[in-house]
């Protein structure tokens, strides 16, 4: 056993080595770069485990397509490979990253850097990160106005676009944010998940986070939990509501929703049938988590809810 885990620690250390190089080599080579930052995990274990799906995410593009290279990096380390990103990928709890950075990314944006923000990243809180969300990726969550209950989202359509190339009707339990504050009439936004919440989610009492009149006018209505965006002066963004679940990662169209919109945002294409990887393991998930897995943490709920998720 302790043989497995120096192994297993070894491999890890080597993972992260990879994914954590310079992308000179990579540009060099004419590959397309993809910069996710991240900030610490929270919500204990499996919950806004930003750096977790990152590394699993750069590892797949790496392994899958070609056209691109992808790098993650801590919010503390040394954010040169901004400056020569196609694509920057941000997680961390309350848009904190969007605020810290907002002078480093403005130019950026300006000069057509695609830009993705994952789960709690898309609520800022503050007002101008909101109108520098809007302006970036087409959409944020702004507060008393959008709501972030759990709730199972049965996705079953999706449009014509390379971000939705290859995904399946699928359905996942997750603290999916609807009713975003989107870019005026929609114009560029491109909606990729969307599916209507119970209506449950819309009668919580008033609050920044829980509930108000406008969520509540709008019963039976389909809302927008993944979206992609042109800006009208060139770059592209991606804004995804869910993963506060890391075990989510493991419903194949899920990941690939997530997965194309990267590949899209850096200005390559998305492979026909859309990004491929395997389905992981809980023990893969887990790896990636490179944490000790609690006295009580149930593993065989974990695992039939993770075969669940492609039947």
């Amino acid at each position: 056993m302790k043989r497995y885990v120096v192994h297993l620690a070894i491999g890890l250390t080597l993972a992260a080595l990879a994914l954590t190089a310079s992308p000179s080599a990579a540009a060099a080579e004419g590959k397309r770069q993809i910069v996710f930052v991240h900030g610490k995990a929270s919500h204990g274990y499996g919950g806004h485990a930003y750096g977790p799906a990152f590394r699993m995410l750069a590892r797949i593009l790496n392994e899958s397509v070609p056209a691109v290279h992808a790098v993650v990096i801590q919010d503390d380390q040394d954010l040169a490979p901004l400056d020569t990103a196609d694509a920057i990928v941000l997680g961390s709890d309350g848009g904190g990253l969007v605020k810290r950075f907002a002078a480093r990314l403005e130019p950026l944006m300006n000069k057509g850097v695609g830009l993705a923000c994952i789960h709690y990243t898309v609520d800022p809180g503050d007002p101008q990160a909101v109108k520098n969300l809007i302006a970036w990726i087409g959409g944020a969550y702004e507060q008393h106005w959008s709501v972030n209950p759990f709730w199972e989202a049965d996705f079953q359509t999706f449009p014509d676009h390379p971000a939705a190339r290859g995904l399946k009707p699928f359905k996942v339990r997750d603290e999916w944010y609807y009713h975003m504050r989107f870019a005026e009439d929609m114009k560029g936004v491109t909606p990729i998940l969307a599916a209507v919440p119970p209506e449950s989610t819309r009668q919580r009492g008033d609050g920044p986070h829980s509930g108000n009149p406008h969520v509540r006018a709008r019963t039976g209505m389909a809302e927008v939990v993944g979206w992609v965006y042109e800006r009208p002066s060139g770059g592209r963004g991606f804004g995804f509501t869910g993963m506060h679940t890391h075990w989510n990662w493991a419903q194949d169209s899920f990941r690939k929703s997530v997965l194309n919109a990267l590949v899209w945002i850096a200005g390559a294409d998305v492979p026909a049938d859309g990004v491929p990887s395997a389905t992981p393991t809980l023990e893969q998930l887990e790896a990636d988590l490179g944490q000790p897995r609690p006295e009580n943490f149930n593993a065989d709920a974990i695992r039939r809810e993770i075969a669940a998720m492609n039947e």
